[in-house]
């Protein structure tokens, strides 16, 4: 037997056409699936994030240093003593 969505075992739920035990088995199911999905993404973000630290990295190493921003002295104003 497959794993009902959450809105397919409220249905039931409401409608009083689920055991308790079943309802716990399915909501257990569904908790699993949702775990194995959240693990697989995060080592997903986990690579991507591996792999742009290793860019910035490279880029920084390669690339010769930005020049320092002008600073502009603040000028006397005319006229005053």
């Amino acid at each position: 037997m497959g794993t009902m969505s959450p809105n397919e075992l409220a249905n039931l739920w409401r409608q009083d056409a689920i055991s308790v035990e079943m309802a716990i088995g399915h909501i257990t199911q569904n908790l699993v699936h949702l775990q194995g999905a959240l693990d697989a993404q995060r080592q997903v973000v986990q690579a991507t994030l591996e792999q742009q630290r290793e860019l910035l990295l490279t880029l920084q190493t390669s690339l010769p240093p930005a020049p320092l921003p002008h600073r502009a002295t603040p000028r006397k104003k005319r006229g005053s003593a």
